[in-house]
C-alpha cells in the first residue's frame, strides 16, 4: 500500500508534527508512506518538498494570486477582530506541478493544507484515488477561519462574518464556504473519509453542512512514548536551572499571544491560589509571553528545537496548564502525560477525550476561571495524588497513543478505505 500524506509544513506547528509522526509510524509498520509538504527544514529522503515551476510566467501568475487573496482578505483589515489567528481561503494558485510532484499513491491523506492544496483544482479529475482527510482545526468545513469561537454559522452557511467584523451577507467568508460548498457538493462521499484525533472534532464536522455528508471516523494522534517518557523532576530542574524548591505551572504554546489559548484566564485563575510564595509559571513558545502584571513569578522558555529538551521540560513541571477556550486534541497533552506530568485546564474541545477528572488531570468548565483556579488547588493540594495521576496518564499514553497504535488503526483504516473504492468504484 502506498500513501502520500500532504501537509502545508513538515514540522513547523502542532498539525505538523502531528502529520509527520503519523508518517514515521506508518513506515515503521511497514506501509509505504511518502510526506508531500510545500516548506520542508528536516533532511529526510522520505519526505517530498513541492517545487514551485519556476518560469517567469508561472511565477507572476502566484504571485497575482497570492495578491488577490492578500487583498480579499485585507479589505477587512479596519474591521476583523485582533483574535482572528488565522483566515485561509480554498484556492492557491492550482499550479499544475503539484500534481505532476505528488508522489504516486493509492490513497492520499490530506492533512492541515492551508495555502498548499488548491480545492478547485484537487477535488476535480486529476485526482482519482480515495481521499483521507485528517482534521487538525475546523478550516476546512468553515468559511475561511480555523476556529470559530463557537459562532456557529458554518452548521448552515457563513455569512456575516464576526471575526472578519462585517455584517455583509456576501462577505468573503460567505464566499469561501459558497465555493467550497460547490466543491464538496459534486465530489462523491465515497471517495472523502474524515479522520478527527478528538470526538469533539468529528462532531464539529459531523454537524457543518460541507462535511456532514462524509464518514467521520475518530483517530487519536500518535507520540514518541519513549521520547516523551517521565525522569527524575529534580535531574530535570538542575538540569534547566528551575528552582527545586517551586511549584512549577507550564504553559505551551507556539502560539502564547492568541487569546483563544487563554494565557489571561491561566493568569487570572493562577493569581486567585492561597499561596503564591513559591509558585512559578514557565512558558513556552515561539512569541513572547504577554506583559501582563502578576503577584508570581513568571518565566519563559524559548526556541527549544528537539524533542529530548521539551520532555526534559515537561518532566521538571508538576502539572501542565491547557486554558484554551476552543481547541482539538493538542500535542502538548499527550507529550505532558507521556512525561508523566497531569494536565489542568478547561473542559472543552477534545481535552477530554484524554483528561479524565481525577484520573489524569483536572478539569473545570469552560471558560470559568474561578473553577480553574478550583482546579490547580485540587491538583496541587495533594501530591501523592498528583503523581498517581501522572502514572496514569504515562500508563494511558503507552496503551492507547503510542506511532504503533496509531499506524495500526490509520493502516486499517486505509485497507478498508481501498476496500470500499473497490467495491463501489469512484461513485
Amino acid at each position: 500500500m502506498r500513501v502520500a500524506l500532504i501537509n502545508t509544513m513538515d514540522l513547523k506547528g502542532g498539525a505538523a508534527r502531528a502529520a509527520y509522526r503519523l508518517h514515521k509510524g506508518l513506515r515503521a509498520n511497514g506501509v509505504d508512506s511518502t510526506y508531500y509538504v510545500r516548506d520542508q527544514t528536516r533532511n529526510d529522503l522520505t519526505i517530498r518538498r513541492f517545487v514551485p515551476d519556476p518560469a517567469p510566467a508561472a511565477k507572476a501568475h502566484r504571485d497575482a494570486s497570492k495578491g488577490a487573496r492578500d487583498a480579499a482578505y485585507n479589505a477587512y483589515a479596519t474591521t476583523r477582530s485582533a483574535d482572528i489567528e488565522l483566515f485561509s481561503q480554498e484556492w492557491v494558485d492550482g499550479d499544475e506541478n503539484f500534481f505532476v510532484q505528488m508522489p504516486r499513491a493509492d490513497i492520499i491523506n490530506l492533512h492541515w493544507v492551508a495555502g498548499f492544496v488548491d480545492y478547485p483544482t484537487f477535488f476535480s479529475a486529476r485526482v482519482r484515488q480515495p481521499v483521507v482527510w485528517t482534521l487538525h482545526d475546523m478550516n476546512p468545513f468553515t468559511g475561511g477561519c480555523h476556529y470559530d469561537q463557537e459562532c456557529g454559522k458554518y452548521k448552515t452557511s457563513c455569512a456575516a462574518c464576526p471575526l472578519l467584523g462585517t455584517e455583509q451577507t456576501d462577505d468573503l467568508s460567505h464566499k469561501v464556504f459558497a465555493s467550497k460548498a460547490d466543491i464538496f457538493q459534486k465530489w462523491p462521499a465515497r471517495r472523502l473519509k474524515i479522520v478527527t484525533p478528538s470526538r469533539w472534532l468529528a462532531k464539529e464536522a459531523k454537524a457543518s453542512a460541507l462535511f456532514g455528508k462524509f464518514e467521520a471516523t475518530v483517530i487519536p494522534n500518535g507520540l514518541e512514548t519513549d521520547v516523551f517518557k517521565p525522569m527524575d523532576k529534580s535531574a530535570a530542574r538542575a538540569a534547566l536551572k528551575l528552582p527545586q524548591d517551586a511549584t512549577i505551572v507550564l504553559f505551551v504554546s507556539n502560539h502564547l499571544r492568541l487569546a483563544r489559548k487563554g494565557f489571561r484566564e491561566l493568569v487570572h485563575a493562577l493569581s486567585l491560589l492561597p499561596d503564591l510564595n513559591n509558585l512559578l509559571l514557565v512558558g513556552v513558545g515561539d512569541s513572547h509571553i504577554l506583559s501582563v502584571e502578576t503577584p508570581f513569578k513568571v518565566t519563559q522558555i524559548e526556541h527549544v528545537n528537539d524533542d529530548a529538551t521539551t520532555a526534559m521540560i515537561y518532566a521538571a513541571a508538576d502539572v501542565m496548564a491547557i486554558p484554551s477556550r476552543q481547541d482539538n486534541l493538542p500535542n502538548t497533552i499527550l507529550e505532558s502525560l507521556s512525561c508523566g506530568t497531569p494536565v489542568v485546564g478547561f473542559n472543552i474541545g477534545g481535552i477530554p477525550d484524554v483528561v479524565c477528572e481525577d484520573e489524569t488531570g483536572f478539569l473545570a468548565p469552560g471558560g470559568n476561571v474561578p473553577g480553574l483556579s478550583v482546579a490547580f488547588m485540587k491538583a496541587l493540594a495533594d501530591r501523592d495524588h498528583l503523581r498517581a495521576c501522572g502514572e496514569r496518564g504515562r500508563a494511558l499514553m503507552q496503551r492507547d497513543y503510542s506511532l504503533e497504535v496509531q499506524a495500526k488503526a490509520y493502516g486499517a483504516f486505509y485497507a478498508e478505505t481501498l476496500a470500499d473504492a473497490a467495491r463501489f468504484g469512484s461513485s
